[in-house]
């Protein structure tokens, strides 16, 4: 049996062939992985003016925080008016490719005001580290980025 090719015929393939591509791209959209920088960013949302309140406190310090990599150590130095300084809060380094590299750590400094965190379990690329503090009843917030090679 032999089809007959005429506009009729021709319609209809294009309108399947049509479908068949449109359910194949959502068949690979659905598998595709999603990472996002917080599983809870309604919530983070609605506390975003706290973010904004301590990042611009972190502003008017007379000094940034220096954060750099080098010998497989990420070096975080704060300002001189934390030296010595009993400050609570964490440090997190996130990859904004994949967020099941994060890591979170507790800030500890020593008595010149620097934290060291070891790379070596980190894989190579950029990292963004936000650094969240507190002291003497003040919110403090700062994010910086390093490429660890």
């Amino acid at each position: 049996m032999k089809i007959k090719w005429n506009w009729g015929t021709g319609i209809a393939v294009f309108i399947a062939f049509f479908i068949l591509m449109n359910i194949v791209v959502i068949i690979f959209a659905f598998g595709e992985k999603v990472d996002l920088v917080t599983p809870n960013y309604y919530e983070k949302e609605l506390k975003y003016q706290d973010e904004i309140d301590a990042l611009q406190k972190t502003l008017q310090l007379p000094e940034n925080i220096n954060v750099q990599y080098q010998l497989q150590m990420i070096t975080l130095q704060f300002p001189g008016k934390f030296q010595g300084k009993e400050i609570s809060g964490n440090i997190f380094l996130y990859r904004p490719s994949d967020s099941s590299k994060d890591v979170k750590t507790v800030i500890q400094l020593d008595s010149t005001g620097m934290q060291l965190i070891s790379t070596k379990k980190m894989v190579k690329g950029l990292w963004k580290v936000q650094i969240k503090w507190s002291f003497e009843n003040a919110s403090y917030s700062d994010e910086k980025s390093v490429f660890i090679n």
